[in-house]
């Protein structure tokens, strides 16, 4: 499946006891505090080794190439602090609002990268730059109508424009001004799909002036127009 339809994805975070999950490439031993992002469909089944096997499952659906390793498992401390936050996630999902769904997005997203630095990368002056970074990406999805220029963003972070273009490539592999627009017209992909609002209509919604500006910037993000949404449903 390529990234312009979407590449289905789980994480699977061990709290307690260990499973084992068989894929289509191999076989992988999950232990307490252990995370494995693997493709969907390459999983066969999976079964407890050690009861009770306590773990979150989460599944998603990638757009771009993902800097987070997948079909490697990762190892990092559970913490209470992560137990609330994947509540908040499960919490947030059950919602029929879209705006809380993607705050729901927002912090999953955050959670990945918290996980993947906590288990591959040294505890050094980074992680309060990745930490400033989290709160953006999620002030980003609670607000993305706001324009967020560069310079925005780096007031927002606390950060010179070159330091927060490096602490998003450290965190994230991509520019700011790449997450921010793929956030944003995620946004509007749900939007769209509800079929009660135009093209304009939600591109005024999400801050953008010129409605063509806002369906090139869709189009890079998913490879076809926000148009093709609407006909889709109707």
């Amino acid at each position: 499946m390529n990234n312009k339809a979407g590449r289905e994805m789980v994480a699977v975070r061990t709290v307690r006891g260990a499973g084992r999950l068989h894929c289509s490439d191999r076989e992988y031993n999950l232990s307490p505090g252990s995370l494995l992002l693997f493709d969907f469909p390459s999983l066969e089944r999976y079964a407890t080794q050690t009861a009770p096997w306590a773990f979150w499952w989460f599944e998603f659906r990638l757009t771009e190439p993902f800097r987070l390793p997948a079909h490697q498992v990762m190892n990092a401390p559970y913490s209470a602090q992560e137990e609330a936050a994947c509540g908040d996630i499960f919490r947030l999902l059950r919602s029929e609002e879209i705006a809380i769904r993607c705050r729901a997005a927002a912090l999953l997203q955050s959670l990945l990268f918290e996980w993947w630095a906590a288990a591959a990368l040294p505890h050094d002056d980074n992680d309060r730059h990745r930490h400033k970074v989290q709160q953006l990406i999620e002030a980003i999805h609670r607000n993305p109508e706001k324009p967020w220029t560069l310079q925005e963003m780096a007031s927002r972070a606390g950060m010179s424009i070159s330091s927060l273009r490096a602490a998003f490539h450290h965190t994230t592999g991509k520019p700011p001004a790449q997450l921010r627009n793929e956030m944003r017209v995620a946004h509007a992909y749900e939007l769209l799909k509800r079929g009660d609002q135009t093209v304009a209509e939600v591109a005024a919604q999400l801050g953008y002036c010129d409605p063509f500006h806002f369906s090139k910037v869709f189009k890079t993000v998913y490879g076809f127009s926000p148009s093709t949404i609407l006909r889709r449903i109707r």
